[in-house]
Protein backbone atom coordinates (compact mmCIF):
# COMPACT_ATOMS: atom_id res chain seq x y z
CA UNK A 1 0.00 0.00 0.00
CA UNK A 2 2.57 2.29 0.72
CA UNK A 3 4.45 1.66 -2.68
CA UNK A 4 1.19 2.46 -4.24
CA UNK A 5 1.25 5.91 -2.40
CA UNK A 6 4.81 6.69 -2.73
CA UNK A 7 4.51 6.32 -6.91
CA UNK A 8 1.15 8.73 -6.53
CA UNK A 9 3.21 10.56 -4.47
CA UNK A 10 5.70 11.37 -7.70
CA UNK A 11 3.35 11.11 -10.51
CA UNK A 12 1.35 14.01 -9.03
CA UNK A 13 4.77 16.05 -8.13
CA UNK A 14 5.77 15.28 -12.03
CA UNK A 15 2.09 15.96 -13.32
CA UNK A 16 1.78 19.16 -10.85
CA UNK A 17 5.48 20.75 -12.56
CA UNK A 18 3.90 20.28 -15.93
CA UNK A 19 0.83 21.93 -15.66
CA UNK A 20 2.40 24.83 -13.52
CA UNK A 21 4.81 25.16 -16.10
CA UNK A 22 2.36 25.39 -19.27
CA UNK A 23 0.26 28.15 -17.58
CA UNK A 24 0.81 31.66 -18.84
CA UNK A 25 2.40 34.72 -16.86
CA UNK A 26 0.64 37.34 -15.89
CA UNK A 27 1.20 40.26 -18.68
CA UNK A 28 4.51 41.93 -17.36
CA UNK A 29 4.64 40.16 -14.06
CA UNK A 30 6.61 42.59 -11.26
CA UNK A 31 7.72 44.64 -14.63
CA UNK A 32 4.54 46.10 -14.16
CA UNK A 33 4.43 46.88 -10.49
CA UNK A 34 7.86 48.86 -10.76
CA UNK A 35 6.54 51.00 -12.87
CA UNK A 36 6.42 49.59 -16.60
CA UNK A 37 3.57 48.82 -18.64
CA UNK A 38 0.47 48.44 -17.27
CA UNK A 39 0.60 49.50 -13.86
CA UNK A 40 -2.84 49.12 -12.85
CA UNK A 41 -3.30 45.46 -14.01
CA UNK A 42 -0.55 44.38 -11.19
CA UNK A 43 -3.35 44.83 -8.42
CA UNK A 44 -6.41 43.96 -10.11
CA UNK A 45 -8.79 41.16 -10.66
CA UNK A 46 -7.56 38.07 -12.31
CA UNK A 47 -10.30 37.45 -14.66
CA UNK A 48 -11.66 33.93 -14.76
CA UNK A 49 -10.43 31.11 -13.51
CA UNK A 50 -8.52 28.88 -16.28
CA UNK A 51 -8.86 25.15 -16.27
CA UNK A 52 -5.04 25.05 -15.81
CA UNK A 53 -5.17 26.88 -12.40
CA UNK A 54 -8.15 24.40 -11.31
CA UNK A 55 -6.27 21.23 -12.15
CA UNK A 56 -2.83 23.46 -10.43
CA UNK A 57 -4.76 23.47 -7.07
CA UNK A 58 -6.19 19.85 -7.06
CA UNK A 59 -2.82 18.36 -7.76
CA UNK A 60 -1.24 20.64 -4.91
CA UNK A 61 -3.99 19.60 -3.11
CA UNK A 62 -3.41 15.67 -3.23
CA UNK A 63 0.13 16.21 -3.39
CA UNK A 64 -0.33 17.83 0.07
CA UNK A 65 -2.65 15.13 1.19
CA UNK A 66 0.03 11.83 0.13
CA UNK A 67 3.07 14.01 1.57
CA UNK A 68 1.47 13.91 4.98
CA UNK A 69 0.35 10.90 4.73
CA UNK A 70 3.70 9.37 3.64
CA UNK A 71 5.03 11.66 6.78
CA UNK A 72 2.54 9.83 9.25
CA UNK A 73 3.41 6.24 7.73
CA UNK A 74 7.47 7.11 7.84
CA UNK A 75 7.09 8.01 11.47
CA UNK A 76 5.42 4.44 12.14
CA UNK A 77 7.90 2.71 10.77
CA UNK A 78 10.89 4.79 11.03
CA UNK A 79 14.64 3.19 11.00
CA UNK A 80 15.32 3.92 14.88
CA UNK A 81 12.30 2.14 16.52
CA UNK A 82 13.40 -0.98 14.26
CA UNK A 83 16.82 -0.77 15.70
CA UNK A 84 15.14 -0.77 19.67
CA UNK A 85 12.52 -3.30 18.38
CA UNK A 86 15.54 -5.56 17.74
CA UNK A 87 17.90 -4.77 20.72
CA UNK A 88 14.71 -5.46 23.11
CA UNK A 89 14.29 -9.35 21.38
CA UNK A 90 17.68 -9.99 21.87
CA UNK A 91 18.53 -12.16 24.81
CA UNK A 92 21.19 -11.13 27.27
CA UNK A 93 23.86 -13.01 27.00
CA UNK A 94 25.49 -14.37 29.94
CA UNK A 95 29.09 -13.97 30.96
CA UNK A 96 31.73 -16.41 29.54
CA UNK A 97 32.53 -18.98 32.03
CA UNK A 98 36.08 -20.10 33.44
CA UNK A 99 37.64 -23.32 31.26
CA UNK A 100 36.32 -26.63 31.97
CA UNK A 101 38.65 -28.45 34.43
CA UNK A 102 40.80 -31.22 33.13
CA UNK A 103 38.95 -35.21 33.08
CA UNK A 104 41.06 -36.73 34.92
CA UNK A 105 40.69 -33.66 38.05
CA UNK A 106 38.23 -33.74 40.49
CA UNK A 107 39.27 -30.12 41.72
CA UNK A 108 36.77 -28.43 43.33
CA UNK A 109 36.01 -24.51 41.92
CA UNK A 110 38.02 -22.39 43.68
CA UNK A 111 35.86 -19.19 42.92
CA UNK A 112 32.81 -18.83 45.88
CA UNK A 113 31.04 -16.04 45.08
CA UNK A 114 27.57 -17.05 43.10
CA UNK A 115 26.62 -16.19 39.02
CA UNK A 116 24.40 -13.13 38.83
CA UNK A 117 21.13 -13.90 38.34
CA UNK A 118 19.70 -13.29 34.74
CA UNK A 119 17.62 -10.31 34.18
CA UNK A 120 14.32 -11.65 33.96
CA UNK A 121 14.83 -14.42 36.44
CA UNK A 122 13.62 -14.61 39.86
CA UNK A 123 16.69 -14.95 42.10
CA UNK A 124 17.10 -17.86 44.17
CA UNK A 125 17.81 -17.78 47.88
CA UNK A 126 21.17 -18.15 49.29
CA UNK A 127 21.95 -22.00 50.40
CA UNK A 128 21.81 -22.79 54.03
CA UNK A 129 25.54 -22.32 55.56
CA UNK A 130 26.99 -25.55 55.81
CA UNK A 131 27.79 -26.83 59.60
CA UNK A 132 31.63 -26.08 60.78
CA UNK A 133 33.57 -29.33 60.75
CA UNK A 134 33.83 -29.89 64.80
CA UNK A 135 29.70 -29.76 64.25
CA UNK A 136 26.67 -31.91 63.47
Amino acid sequence: MIVFFTILHVLLCVFMIFVILLQPGKDAGMGAALGGGAATSAFGGRGAVTFLSKLTAVCAGLFFLTSLGLSFVGVRTSVTSGVTSKAKAAPAQAPAAAAPAPAGSAAAPTDSTPAAPARDAEPTPPPPPSPAPGQR
